[in-house]
């Protein structure tokens, strides 16, 4: 399994690929979520599913 540093790195890289690549915004949204649950799970989060 890996651990929560080889997972940030990983979505540290996904990100990068991501902005470099001219995704949306909200493709990139989703990826900094999954970050921030990892960093500050304790912290109240956005969601983007269903709003408009």
């Amino acid at each position: 399994m890996a651990t929560t540093e080889e997972i940030l790195q990983a979505l540290d890289e996904r990100i990068l690929e991501a902005l470099r690549a001219k995704a949306t915004g909200e493709s990139i949204a989703f990826l900094l979520e999954a970050r921030a649950w990892l960093t500050n799970p304790d912290q109240p989060h956005g969601s983007h599913r269903g709003q408009a």
